[in-house]
């Protein structure tokens, strides 16, 4: 029997902007695809008679030229039988031929109708003004171009955006919008959709534009003075000098220098400090510039990082300063970006262009920087805005379909501590192998450098090491839960991603995937209107469970919009900036790693147990961190040592989606009709459903494929072609499983939710 696990009360709702029904109807007909059926029939009626005749090698040479798209010539010894055979299949070619032509050339006008609509042109503008200027709205001027291989390319990047809008769960803007889900107490066991009540959106300056801001507002000599300077608490001040041992940093104290650092706690501005040496602020700066030039002593202006009201408290720590021109014309500035934030929030699509071209003008004049930056980087915030928008549904799910549903998701949360288990064991014994013969306790900083990338195994696609399965053929699998063990007892915490199906008496549940996270109050928290109740979800798990006691948030310097604010103690182990002096934080030589043979061990100044809690998914997999974490709770990635995985299930829930690997050379050398055929037998052979979501080796994410759509087939040419491997992975919920509609269509979504499993001893 599984541990018990409960889920949240409160959930986040993510969905797709955009129906699937328009993805779908960008696929040829069911006539031709029959079409296409009768071919492979007749193809393999000719191969087969000329097997018949001639032998294999004269079979094998056959089907390689029809794979090839070419006409095979045939012997006159061959006889009748295969020359009719060869007839029947030039002439149901010539025929398919002809439809595809003209079926192709209806897509392509439905491509462009769709590539038109004004909602989709304005997603397109606002994830990347570039490609839109640049290509879509070319794309949309004048006649249909000719079917060329250029048209075909700006086709496939059409159509890559398409399937991000109608089947990606992710969360941006109206085209990735964010909802929330309720189980609501009542005695039911039902999901229901019910109307929002909040359709919205909420534009922001993005971090590092605010942090841009506040650099260019500390260049200023009116307003240096008044500055906020810190000292940076991974130096240790002695007498003659400050050190940081752990990165090989000393830089010597002059007698001044010494009393500077000793009343900056309560003189914490060149101002400020002046008047408490009694000497001018220009000796002052003289005896700072040095210090903040080593890093001892960081000075800037500070701002919240971690809010939605970063850039209001950017302002009013503008506003706090001194009266001074600099201050007048800084907020000035920022009164007229905020003021072009707000036109653009409400703004549609023609008024955006022009105000993001201001706002970014306005940005590079007042900060001396490029108003755009990390073009195509995944996960990094490339304009000075970003957005999101709330959904016109909300979910409230029964008392009884939501425990019905942490029954089933429960064996799968089971088996994935078990495997976070043996995952951070492995990490545990990977750090204490580098640690070697160390025995003394490290400080924190200490610790990390020594235990540098270049020390430990890790990989930017594939952090966690699989568990290979044998060779399976069935298409569905069930494990037990304890397929990978038990977990040690105790409490835990995941964040799930999980999908309903619907089907005929209900829904199938599917634990699409296990991050080890709670669910924080963060930029998933836009549109939630009571705080305290979002925050209770993981807040009664941490105030209530034994395990969590010692649980500490490794403070880490926000990256894009995404942030998460932990409710408890942070360490701080990285300053580089003002902004990562976190009052009341935890530093890095407060606390220590001891070595032990079973790995390193977390202490705090009185030796008491503590646990690293990371905010980010890169750092749940990253060994030195993650081998002092809160036992784990990670997806266990299960593969197979052949070409094909089933659908694995687990304790009444599908845990794995059906998975193929196969070789890029599958289609990688034919084009047009003959990758449609390509395609349609590796996809009859293997057992793909229409729809699949493709990962090659040079992606991060992957891409929904429609295999009876040409655009989607030059898609998955493209992928085919850079790279070396492709996996292919079912699309499920499938599209007559997807539930959340509306008068457009289907939408595909998910649900996070904050999953829970408690210590027995809990009282």
């Amino acid at each position: 029997m599984s541990e018990r696990w409960t889920l949240g009360e409160v959930f986040v709702l993510r969905h797709a902007g955009f129906p699937f029904d328009w993805l779908e109807g960008l696929g040829f007909t069911e006539g031709l695809r029959s079409e296409v059926a009768a071919l492979l029939e007749d193809e393999r009626a000719l191969v087969e008679a000329v097997r018949t005749a001639a032998g294999e090698d004269a079979a094998r040479t056959v089907r390689e030229a029809l794979e090839r798209g070419k006409a095979p010539s045939l012997k006159p010894k061959y006889g009748p039988g295969c020359a009719q055979a060869l007839e029947r299949y030039r002439a149901r070619r010539a025929s398919l031929s002809a439809r595809y032509t003209e079926e192709r050339q209806e897509l392509r006008r439905r491509l462009r109708e769709r590539a038109a609509e004004p909602s989709i042109q304005e997603a397109v503008f606002f994830s990347n003004p570039a490609m839109y200027e640049n290509v879509w709205s070319r794309y949309l001027e004048g006649e249909s171009k000719p079917d060329n291989s250029d048209a075909r390319r700006v086709e496939r990047q059409v159509y890559t955006y398409l399937q991000r809008f109608c089947a990606k769960n992710e969360t941006t803007s109206f085209f990735g919008p964010i909802s929330y889900g309720e189980c609501d107490g009542d005695d039911g066991s039902d999901v229901r959709v019910v109307p929002s009540g909040n359709t919205r959106r909420r534009t922001f300056l993005t971090f590092w534009a605010i942090t841009e801001l506040a650099r260019a507002v500390a260049r200023e000599r009116g307003v240096r003075p008044y500055l906020p300077l810190r000292p940076n608490p991974i130096f240790k001040v002695e007498a003659g000098r400050a050190s940081c041992a752990p990165l090989k940093l000393e830089v010597a104290l002059s007698p001044e220098a010494e009393r500077l650092l000793a009343v900056l706690p309560t003189a914490p501005t060149l101002d400020a400090a002046s008047r408490a040496l009694g000497l001018p602020v220009e000796s002052v700066e003289r005896l700072v510039v040095p210090l903040v030039k080593s890093a001892v002593v960081l000075l800037g202006l500070p701002f919240v990082p971690n809010d939605f009201g970063a850039f209001a408290s950017l302002r009013e720590a503008v506003a706090a300063l001194p009266g001074s021109e600099a201050r007048e014309r800084w907020l000035s500035r920022l009164d007229e970006l905020e003021r072009l934030r707000a036109a653009f929030e409400e703004a549609g699509l023609a008024h955006r262009r022009e105000l993001l071209q201001t706002l970014e003008t306005r940005f590079t004049e007042y900060t001396g920087k490029p108003a755009r930056r990390g073009e195509g980087q995944v996960y990094s915030d490339r304009l000075i805005l970003y957005e999101e928008a709330s959904s016109p549904f909300r979910l409230k799910l029964g008392r009884r379909f939501s425990e019905e549903m942490a029954a089933k998701l429960s064996g799968g949360l089971e088996l994935s501590a078990a495997y976070g288990d043996s995952v951070q064991r492995s990490y545990r014994e990977q750090v204490r192998d580098v640690l070697g013969s160390e025995e003394r306790p490290l400080d924190f900083l200490e610790y990390a450098v020594r235990l540098r990338p270049d020390q430990v195994s890790g990989s930017r696609f594939a952090p966690v090491p699989p568990i290979q399965l044998d060779e399976d053929l069935s298409r569905a699998r069930t494990l037990p839960e304890d397929f990978l063990g038990n977990s040690k007892p105790g409490g835990r915490y995941a964040l799930p991603d999980v999908c309903l199906a619907a089907t005929g008496g209900g829904y199938e549940v599917l634990l699409a995937r296990v991050h080890h996270h709670l669910l924080l109050w963060s930029w998933l928290s836009a549109f939630y209107p009571d705080r305290a109740r979002y925050e209770s979800v993981a807040g009664q798990w941490l105030q209530g469970e034994p395990a969590a006691k010692g649980l500490v948030g490794l403070a880490i310097r926000r990256r894009n919009k995404g942030f998460y604010v932990f409710p408890g103690r942070r360490l701080v182990y990285s300053v580089s900036d003002v902004l990562d002096v976190e009052q009341g934080a935890l530093k890095p030589h407060d606390v220590k790693v001891l070595p032990t043979p079973e790995g390193p061990v977390l202490t705090d100044g009185e030796g008491q147990r503590l646990s690293l809690y990371m905010p980010l998914d890169d750092f749940n997999t990253y060994p030195p961190f993650a081998a002092l974490a809160h036992p784990q709770v990670l997806h266990a990635k299960l593969r197979t040592q052949g070409r094909h995985l089933p659908r694995l299930s687990i304790g009444g829930a599908v845990y794995q989606r059906e998975r193929w690997e196969l070789p890029t050379t599958s289609f990688s050398q034919v084009s047009g009709m003959d990758l449609l055929l390509a395609v349609e037998r590796e996809r009859r052979a293997s057992g793909w459903p229409r729809f699949v979501f493709v990962r090659s080796t040079t992606e991060r994410k992957p891409y929904l494929i429609d295999t009876a759509s040409p655009f989607a087939l030059e898609l998955l040419l493209y992928l085919s072609r850079a790279a070396e491997q492709l996996s292919v992975e079912e699309m499920y919920p499938a599209p007559e499983q997807l539930w959340l509609k509306d008068e457009r269509g289907r939408y595909t979504c998910e649900m996070r939710m904050q999953a829970v499993r408690w210590s027995e001893e809990r009282g």
